[in-house]
Order: C-alpha cells, then structure tokens, then sequence
C-alpha cells in the first residue's frame, strides 16, 4: 500500500513520466493530475478495484461519460505505471473501463453552407487573414491548435501541400486545395508583412497573426469562424471543429477511403475515423427516405 508523502511522490514521478517519456500533451498531463487527485482525494492508502469502481459510478450523475472515460484512463496507466516500476504488486486497475459512451455524429455543414461561408470578398486586411485560415481549416481539416502552429514554411505551394503538426507534436502534410492556397498566397503576399510590421516583437515566421502582429491564438480562431457564420446566416453551431468534421464528412460522402482520411486527419487509430461512416450511412437514409416511394 502507497500512503502519504509516498503516494504524492509516486504519482508526481507518473506526471513526469508521461510528459517527459511519453510526449503527453501538457493539456493531457494537468487533466490525469486532476482526474487522480479526485480519486485519492481523502484516501491515506492506495485504492483497490472495488473503490476505483465505486469511485468511477459516483461520477455517473455529475460528468459526462467521455470525462469518465479519461478519469479511467488516466488510472489504469498510474496503477500500470506503480507495477511496472514494481511499487505496487499487483496491476488492480488493469482491464478498467469506463461507461459505455454515446457515439455522437459529428455536426457537418452542407456544402451549400461551407460556399455560404467561404465565397465571398473581404473586407480589409483583416478580412483577408480570416478568410484564408477559414478556407485552411476547411481544406485541410485542421485542428485550431494545428492551425496557430502553422509556419510560413508550413505551406508547400509547389506541390499543393500543408505541414501541420498534430497531438504529440505528429508532423503530417495533408493536399490543399488551390483556392485555399490562393487566399493564403494573398494573405502572405499583401496582409502577413503589415502585420508583422506592428509586431513590438517580432513573431518569426508564425502564419496568421493578430492585429497588432502577434500570433493568433485559439481564442480568436474561434471568433473568427463564429462572426463568419454568423454573417453567413448560418443556422448551425460553428466552431473550428465544426469545419473539420466537414473536411472529413465531405471526403466519405464523396467515395474517399477512411485509410486516406484517417491519415488526413492526424488521427492514431481507424477506429476514430469510422465514425464518419456513420454520417454516410445517414446521408444515404436521408436520400432513401426522400426518394424511394416507400421511404
């Protein structure tokens, strides 16, 4: 059994673990730190299977199934971590699962809506720069946080290509399409360099920046694309995330392999990916339901 100060250092020697050895993201890190922190929390020993299960029920009315999800993932790796490291004797929390989650369809826009989005002329520089990362999330499915990442030399012009990098720093280079390289060759060309010339310190070479020449950060991202839609007239929840769900719903629908989108995407496992077969085999009830007299 792991007690006090014991337990405290063990489980900041797991933090350290999986950010130094692992290249977990710090994001990932502070949310284990605060998931093991809830279990412990009151505790004076180390808990078995029947506490780490009675404590993962008790969440049931007040998190959602996929924070619960993680607050199990984030025990069974401290307690294969305390066994591998031969503190513990036993793996308790080995086979541990978390609920059962509800697998939710990705929201997509249409393609009607994404041309309501993208297709229009800017207004000013500013205008310009949103413009072009709109079509960059939308061409390449990029994560926000992959777009704040991007470099001037992340764009590939020659050879219609994007480098992003992804969770745990992945690095992928995904195609682009030309009419989002042509706002970006705008972007570059006529807006980045007054920007840039604002900047009290200068930024290098980040791709988008903010009014006065600093990196654009995810929170502007984010009201970027929420005042697009809402000058669109768009009735649907918009969100960066929201475009990249169509990036992806649109290549299925559209007869692409989920090999070839999984790969896009940056995502670890297929699995993963599938969920956007899910959102064809709707599209196709939808077709059926409309148009077969039976329907």
């Amino acid at each position: 059994m792991l007690a006090g100060a014991d337990g405290h250092r063990h489980l900041a020697d797991f933090l350290i673990y999986l950010g130094v050895e692992l290249q977990v993201s710090a994001n990932t890190v502070a949310a284990y730190r605060s998931d093991l922190a809830r279990l412990f929390a009151g505790r004076r020993d180390l808990p078995d299977r029947a506490a780490i299960e009675r404590h993962l029920a008790s969440l049931l009315g007040t998190h959602a199934p996929a924070s619960i999800a993680r607050a199990a993932a984030a025990i069974r790796g401290f307690y294969r971590f305390l066994h591998a490291e031969g503190l513990a004797a036993d793996d308790v929390a080995e086979g541990l699962l978390g609920p059962k989650q509800e697998r939710k369809l990705p929201k997509a826009l249409t393609r009607t809506q994404v041309a309501r989005l993208l297709d229009h002329e800017p207004d000013g520089d500013l205008g310009v720069r949103d413009l072009a990362a709109l079509h960059v999330l939308y061409a390449t499915g990029c994560r926000v946080s992959e777009l704040t990442g991007l470099r001037t030399t992340s764009v590939i012009a020659e050879h219609r290509l994007l480098r992003a990098f992804g969770k745990g720093n992945k690095e992928r280079v995904v195609p682009i399409a030309p009419s989002a390289l042509a706002w970006l060759d705008r972007y570059l060309r006529d807006v980045r360099p007054r920007l840039r010339a604002r900047a009290r310190k200068d930024p290098g070479d980040v791709l988008f920046l903010s009014r006065t020449g600093r990196p654009l950060d995810r929170a502007r991202i984010y009201q970027v694309v929420q005042a697009a839609c809402d000058r669109a007239g768009l009735p649907v929840a918009c969100s960066p995330h929201a475009l990249r769900h169509s990036f992806a719903t649109h290549l299925v629908a559209g007869g692409a392999d989920l090999r070839s989108v999984q790969e896009m995407l940056g995502h670890a496992s297929l699995q993963t990916t599938q969920v956007y077969t899910h959102v064809d085999h709707e599209r196709l009830r939808a077709v059926h339901r409309r148009l077969h007299p039976r329907g």
